[in-house]
This record gives C-alpha cells, sequence and structure tokens, in this order.
C-alpha cells in the first residue's frame, strides 16, 4: 500500500478554505476512485504534508492516476491557490525535480488494513540526502527489536523532499501521542540512543518548535 505524500509552503489562515475543497472531493469523487484509501493533510510552521495511501500493486499506478486523471487535476488547480511549492532547504545535496517526497525507508512491508481507525502522526525535520543509508540503518536496527511492538508502531515511514525529513507512524486507534511521550517518560535506552544518533544528522527544520506537525484534514474508505 504505497502512501504518495507531497510537502510545500502554507499559511495556517487557509486552513478552512483547504478542508472545504477537500471534503468537497473526498464526499463526492474520492469514493468513485479505485484504490485511493485515505487522504491525511498536516500543517508545520510554514508548511503543509498531505498524505495519500493507495491500495494499488504500484506505486506508479497511483502517481499515473494523481497525474493524469482529470477530476485530480482539478483538485490541485484548486489546491495551488493555497499551497506553495517546496523550497530546498540551503542544506539539501540530493534531487530537486520530483514533484513528490521520495520514500526511502519502510517497516514493515504488509500493507494495513482498516486506516479509518487507525491514528498517524508526522514528524518534521531536515535532512540531506547523503544520510539515506545511516538514517535507514538507525531505524532498521531499531524496528529489528521489539520496541516498534512496545511503543505500538504499526508502520514507519521515512520520506525526503528537498530536504525536508517525514517520518510517518501508523498507530491504532488515538494513541499516537500518548506513546510518543510514554517513550520519553519510560526512557527506554533504545529511544534515547536513536534520539542521540539522529539529532546531528537529521537537525530540526525549527528549533523553537516541536517537530511533530498538526492534522487538520483527514478522510478514509470505508470498505
Amino acid at each position: 500500500m504505497p502512501s504518495i505524500v507531497t510537502v510545500g509552503t502554507f499559511d495556517r489562515g487557509n486552513i478552512d478554505d483547504v478542508t472545504k475543497i477537500l471534503h468537497e472531493f473526498d464526499t463526492e469523487v474520492a469514493p468513485q476512485v479505485a484504490g485511493l484509501r485515505r487522504r491525511q493533510v498536516y500543517t508545520y510552521c510554514d508548511l503543509y504534508v498531505h498524505l495519500q495511501d493507495w491500495d494499488v500493486a504500484d506505486e506508479a499506478d497511483a502517481h499515473r492516476t494523481i497525474t493524469t486523471d482529470p477530476r485530480f487535476q482539478r483538485l490541485e488547480e484548486d489546491l495551488a491557490a493555497h499551497f506553495g511549492e517546496c523550497v530546498a532547504t540551503p542544506d539539501w545535496d540530493g534531487p530537486t525535480d520530483r514533484p513528490t517526497a521520495s520514500g526511502f525507508y519502510l517497516w514493515p512491508a504488509e500493507p494495513l488494513d482498516n486506516l479509518e481507525h487507525l491514528d498517524c502522526i508526522v514528524i518534521v525535520n531536515t535532512q540531506r540526502h547523503e544520510h539515506i543509508p545511516e538514517v535507514s540503518r538507525l531505524f532498521a536496527d531499531l524496528d529489528a527489536t521489539d520496541f516498534p511492538h512496545k511503543m505500538g508502531t504499526l508502520r514507519r515511514q521515512i520520506f525526503l523532499q528537498r530536504g525536508i525529513y517525514l517520518h510517518i507512524q501508523d498507530f491504532r486507534a488515538d494513541g499516537s501521542h500518548e506513546a510518543i511521550g510514554s517513550a520519553w517518560k519510560e526512557a527506554d535506552p533504545r529511544f534515547l540512543k536513536i534520539v542521540d544518533d539522529l539529532t546531528p544528522i537529521v537537525p530540526p527544520y525549527n528549533p523553537a518548535e516541536n517537530s511533530l506537525a498538526t492534522r487538520f484534514y483527514h478522510w478514509a474508505a470505508t470498505s
């Protein structure tokens, strides 16, 4: 179940307008689109994060629908008045020609069921392209232990777009923020170690804020 993720600039004063546009689309059009399972939109500082989950065999099929279906093209035109293009961070050393974020880490590989009943958090930081192998290794080592199960993580995905690092975790029910809080409170040495290891190579997007994005829109197919 691939996820298509887009990040760009956003003015929080436009939340109501964007919510209206997406609600109309997802009420009238989305149920007719084969494979579209969930849409979530988050805001963080001056950014938006648009996350779409697709039940398709190949991610290219989802990209094809998004870019060629006239209904999605109209949606993009409507959103363009409120969503700006993601500008590369000053330290970015990777490609700038991809219109969507590139996923470079996924655990586990199995698709998730009942997306409408899952909770999701998005962590926003920055990262250079050259650190992809090291970040992947750190999370692979952690996810090979019982820690994700202890924390309640059902799926972990990490994306990069022009220097913006997006760490997306799915949890069951409404326990995501509690799980993050518990990890800090319990001070599991594995959690503290990966935080220490990541800090130099995944620095904050905004040091004055915590890294958790705020979800303001959600839709999920029910069948």
